[in-house]
């Protein structure tokens, strides 16, 4: 009988099992970031979790790290409240080892560093796929811990609409609406229009010196999108994302000064995708431009620094049923980014090149996975990167899956060119992983145990003392065990996740901020009329710097433990209110010297569907 790409991407072709009561929901989700090609969760040889718009609805989130910091092997750290410096380590790897796609497509700010995720809006978030592990051999630089892809409704085929208005703690204020309209058998248009803003609170105090600040955030974004099918294999799609971003915080290392700052961010994408029962290829053409200034207020943001990053991609994506159990995969990235320091007066740009293929192939009970991808970049050359998995369900109650993989991260284009800090020479920093799985669904408990090993050579970093940025002698050397878990008790959905690692310099030292432990516990209650979400989590100790002295000291920043709790009520088909209370114990925490985190925070939600 002849099989279609989606028929055997839906294989259970390897060790991916969910508990009984959530198997075949499971089954059916598709995925597109694990191979780069829709396939089902269940099909793929990586480790991924999913996290859907009703998710972050059942959770209340009020932001991307609030999402984020639920997920097995990822530790936040953040300068304060909403709108502050957020930054993400996945099992250990530094926040710009990795990847962010935003619909697939590289995240621009990743041109002067690591991405800043309290600044990207959860208004227009359809779902996020988090793939765990090294995948440079399918998505170039910076997927050496993982790829984050933010998926949002701009291509979404559901028509309803949402409204949202809320209120909160520091006075917390949210309208938002998303909508999806058919106009015509053949077209939809997508729309999403948010507004969020707190006052904040003083996120670095001082005695003395900043009583009484309070830092801020503010925020206004939008997503329009339209997607017309010609018929059942053609389609065409179009979008345009933006948001503009204002907060404040306290300039520590300058003039102490009440400082602001402001995000301008634009996206805009055009593309075809054909599908048949054999193929799939898509083209895709998107640029983003981003506008940012630093500033003390009372002086308006023309006084400060700015800098505008662009980035124009060209993306070729194909797939193809090769036969009943084969299926190929491959396709080309082309990348041009540029940084302009406004101040300065310099711009600085590069363009980097990309071909790339995969082979998924399924033998009775064995899977295999091999890719491979070719960068050429005009700065600093070709990096070859690759992948290889293997997986055996040997009983439903056991299976083993293992893989190798190479990366690297290339340097920012910030890290190169900065006036002030930039080093043009800067290598790639280049790493090899191995991990090794075991999974299965015993008693309606799915498990997974599973290792992993990182070396990382090149690391890039900035001098102590200069802060220029240079190539670190030696290898970082990150290894550990995670333990994932999911069941049901009666009505209630449990997720449960332990992490340990070692994640060590060259010289053999704990790697600043990463906690040996964490632990996390995800639940839902569910009731006819009801839903409660709890979630509990603890990290433990981190090592820091205290750059309040000189030279810099090392402090050990303490471990602390998170519970947080939603109820949402359907009071009708319609119209539902929700509760959050965040912080539950008010824990007095840092996740950065210097910047406690905030204290227990209410919010009231009330959310409309047409």
């Amino acid at each position: 009988m002849k099989k279609t790409l989606l028929a055997v991407a839906l294989a259970p072709l390897c060790l991916q099992s969910s508990l009984v009561s959530a198997q075949n929901t499971t089954e059916k989700t598709m995925v597109v970031t694990a191979n780069r090609f829709e396939q089902s969760h269940k099909s793929t040889l990586a480790d991924i979790e999913i996290v859907t718009r009703q998710d972050i609805d059942q959770m209340q989130a009020k932001t991307l790290p609030d999402v984020l910091r639920r997920l097995t092997g990822v530790q936040i750290t953040q300068n304060g409240g909403r709108g502050q410096l957020a930054s993400i380590f996945v099992r250990g790897t530094d926040s710009d080892q990795v990847l962010v796609l935003v619909d697939g497509v590289r995240f621009s700010r990743a041109a002067k560093g690591a991405v800043d995720f309290n600044q990207i809006p959860l208004t227009y978030v359809q779902r996020i796929e988090y793939v765990r592990g090294a995948r440079a051999s399918l998505y170039g630089s910076e997927a050496i811990g993982g790829v984050i892809n933010i998926i949002t409704i701009a291509r979404a085929d559901e028509e309803s609409t949402n409204a949202n208005v809320g209120l909160g703690s520091l006075d917390y204020q949210e309208i938002s609406v998303a909508s999806g309209v058919k106009v015509s058998d053949k077209g939809q248009v997508n729309l999403a229009l948010g507004s969020v803003s707190d006052e904040g609170y003083n996120v670095h105090p001082v005695t003395g010196l900043n009583d009484g600040d309070r830092h801020g955030f503010d925020s206004k974004n939008g997503l329009l999108g339209y997607v017309h099918h010609f018929d059942k294999q053609w389609s065409a799609f179009g979008n345009f994302r933006i948001y503009e971003n204002v907060y404040q915080y306290d300039s520590s290392y300058s003039s102490r000064k009440y400082s602001e700052s402001e995000k301008d961010d634009l996206s805009a994408t055009v593309g075809a995708k054909f599908q048949s029962e054999e193929m799939m290829s898509e083209l895709q053409l998107v640029t983003q431009k981003q506008k940012s200034w630093d500033y003390e207020q009372s002086q308006g943001k023309m006084s400060g620094t700015q800098d505008k990053l662009e980035q124009q991609n060209i993306l070729w994506t194909n797939s193809y049923l090769f036969n009943d159990s084969v299926v190929l995969a491959g396709g080309f990235d082309w990348r041009k980014e540029s940084y302009a320091d406004k101040v300065a007066k310099k711009t600085f740009d590069r363009t980097n090149s990309a071909v790339f293929g995969l082979a998924s192939a399924r033998i009775n009970n064995m899977s295999l996975e091999a890719s491979s991808r070719l960068d050429e970049n005009e700065k600093f050359g070709s990096e070859f990167t690759y992948n290889l998995a293997a997986g055996y369900q040997f009983i439903p109650e056991l299976g083993l899956k293992a893989s190798f993989g190479t990366a690297f991260k290339a340097p920012s284009l910030y890290q190169q060119y900065d006036p002030k800090y930039g080093t043009k020479d800067l290598k790639p920093e280049e790493s090899e992983a191995w991990e090794i799985g075991f999974s299965g669904v015993v008693r309606e408990v799915y498990w997974s145990l599973t290792g992993y090993d990182y070396r990382i050579n090149n690391l890039i970093d900035s001098h102590p003392v200069t802060y220029e940025y240079q190539n670190v002698n030696g290898e970082s050397h990150i290894q550990g065990i995670e333990l994932v878990a999911e069941f049901e008790t009666s009505i209630i959905q449990h997720q449960l996740s332990a992490d340990y690692k070692d994640a060590e310099d060259a010289d053999g030292h704990q790697l600043q901020r990463r906690a040996k432990e964490m632990y996390k516990w995800n639940a839902l209650v569910s009731f006819e009329q009801v839903d409660w979400s709890v979630s509990y989590l603890y990290v433990g100790k981190r090592p820091e710097l205290d750059y309040s002295t000189f030279p810099t000291s090392n402090v050990t920043l303490a471990s602390y433990s998170l519970f947080d709790t939603a109820v949402s009520y359907y009071a009708n088909e319609s119209t539902t209110l929700s509760a959050r209370v965040a912080n539950l114990f008010d824990e007095d925490y840092e996740t950065a010297l210097g910047y406690p985190a905030a204290e227990r925070a209410y919010y009231l939600t009330i959310g409309y569907q047409f």
